[in-house]
């Protein structure tokens, strides 16, 4: 019975106890359509506050290419590859959802910065297959193809909702767990139903956005 805002009702509510100065901090992973949508809200009512600032979703600014990494980024990467790194022989395939915003170049930038950083048994994939190197069958191809014969499933997801529980982990034959015991060529297909927001790091990095977007609006 717990009712949640939504953006509308969430502004109008600020309005009316006459908030001055007005923060948001999205929860969104990137600058995707989801991020615009909640931009424009925000922009509609930005003449009613003195200020307003809309603080950066968790992996930052998009950049231009796959080759453009940023701190954010390598601290996502860092903050949830911990138990990855420490095991020998099984590959992590960290599920986001894909978009067909411009937004998708984030999942490459992410595969980009596991390999800088020294993770070659981590892999970024999507449930829509946009980009397509991170498609389902994609991933499984890479996989066969380093060698490695175990795989740990986990949601490259703030939420471990929907996706996670049916696109990622469920019994129908197009789960990627369904998928990739089916590929016949992996000892062991395991599955982590765990948001990233529960990661301590990254609550941290939420932190630090919120509080750069407090200090832009102090000056």
């Amino acid at each position: 019975g717990e009712k949640i805002d939504n953006m509308k009702q969430a502004l109008d509510r600020a309005v009316a106890n006459g908030v001055k100065n007005l923060v948001v901090q999205p929860t969104h992973l990137m600058h995707g359509a989801e991020y615009d949508e909640m931009c424009e809200a925000v922009n509609e009512y930005a003449d009613k506050f003195e200020s307003v600032a809309i603080a950066e979703p968790l992996l930052g600014e998009v950049g231009a290419d796959a080759t453009e990494i940023n701190a954010d980024k390598e601290a996502v990467a860092t903050a949830i590859t911990t138990e990855a790194a420490a095991a020998d022989g099984t590959a992590f395939v960290f599920m986001g959802h894909g978009t067909s915003h411009t937004a998708k170049i984030s999942y490459s930038q992410m595969q980009m910065t596991m390999q800088t950083l020294g993770y070659d048994n981590v892999f970024v994939g999507t449930v829509e297959g946009e980009p397509e190197d991170t498609a389902c069958e994609a991933v499984i191809e890479k996989i066969k193809e380093a060698g490695y014969t175990k795989v740990v499933l986990r949601p490259l997801m703030v939420v471990a909702g929907d996706h996670a529980n049916n696109d990622m982990a469920g019994d129908d034959a197009d789960s990627w767990l369904s998928q990739f015991k089916a590929a016949g060529c992996f000892d062991s297909v395991d599955t982590q139903i765990a948001g990233l927001g529960e990661i301590a790091d990254v609550q941290h990095i939420y932190i630090d956005h919120t509080k750069a977007a407090i200090d832009s609006l102090n000056g």
